[in-house]
């Protein structure tokens, strides 16, 4: 799968190697394309969200997904969302597996479209984000309305940064341009990660995946002494708790994974958290926490 492999180039700040792509389980959304350039339309907004045919191992050491004999080309695109922290908005990763061959389509399609995760969401409306093109080193993005405004306004210009910059393997800086071809500002480069990011993200597990036995859950984090704890709770109840250790902190966003055993729970809904570690002692924010459904069969 040489899309995964491109991936794990780390063309963004928090996009690690060793943040291990192919792991994880991505949702099917089928956007248009227009040749010439990576153009979106709004007929792709409207697709549902379906399992794409991807495989996970969710014990001992896991490869690339693979896709079902017969199935159409497909790339897996990172899509940033705006989400809740302690210390004010931040942004979550969410990755998306989709039909075609053409990233840039596909990651302004999933910026306009819902995330999957109902604690995420999205300024750009269906129509906002035309297409993209990289040229002459810089990522031009046309818009088909003027950029979000309002409290979540700066950081919804990062997202698409973030986005666009992953999508198409580069860190160029982006170009926002209105429908006439007025400039919007300057060029936008990608602010670092710490400062824009959620200090922790789940990568999988996905919102509403069915588990059974256990599972592996995986994400990135900057967590103090690398240590991310993590619950699995039934409503108020806490039914499974523990900690993964992430290969490192303090300058960037690095990878965690743990196994939760999830056998001999009841069969039902259940939220997976992981957090930051707070040393504060109650005296600071609190801790950047990010959640998960998942379905215990």
């Amino acid at each position: 799968m040489d899309d995964l492999h491109a991936l794990l180039d780390d063309a963004v700040a928090d996009v690690e190697p060793a943040d291990r792509l192919g792991e994880i389980r991505a949702r099917t959304r089928r956007p248009a394309r227009r040749p010439g350039r990576y153009a979106v339309g709004a007929a792709v907004l409207t697709t549902a969200a379906t399992v794409a045919a991807v495989v996970v191992v969710t014990d001992g050491p896991a490869s690339d997904p693979e896709v079902a004999a017969g199935a159409d080309p497909s790339v897996l695109v990172p899509v940033y969302f705006v989400g809740d922290t302690p210390r004010g908005a931040r942004l979550f990763r969410e990755f998306d597996r989709v039909p075609g061959d053409d990233r840039g389509a596909a990651a302004l399609a999933l910026l306009q479209a819902e995330p999957s995760d109902p604690d995420y969401r999205t300024a750009w409306q269906p129509g906002s984000l035309l297409d993209v093109t990289l040229t002459d080193g810089t990522i031009v993005v046309r818009l088909g309305t003027g950029a979000p405004g309002g409290a979540d306004g700066d950081l919804s210009v990062q997202q698409v940064v973030h986005t666009v910059q992953a999508a198409l393997q580069s860190r160029a800086p982006v170009q926002l341009v209105l429908r006439d071809g007025d400039l919007v500002d300057r060029p936008v480069t990608a602010r670092p990660a710490l400062d824009v990011l959620s200090h922790v993200n789940i990568s999988d597990p996905t919102e509403g995946r069915v588990v059974s036995g256990s599972f592996t859950a995986r994400g990135v984090a900057s967590s103090p002494e690398a240590t991310v704890p993590w619950e699995l709770r039934r409503g108020d109840e806490v039914v499974r708790d523990g900690f993964a250790t992430a290969e490192g902190w303090l300058d960037r966003l690095y990878p965690w994974e743990t196994a939760v055993d999830v056998s001999g729970l009841e069969p039902g809904e259940y939220t997976f958290v992981a957090r930051t570690a707070d040393e504060s002692g109650g005296e600071g924010p609190g801790p950047d926490v990010d959640t998960r459904t998942v379905v215990v069969e």
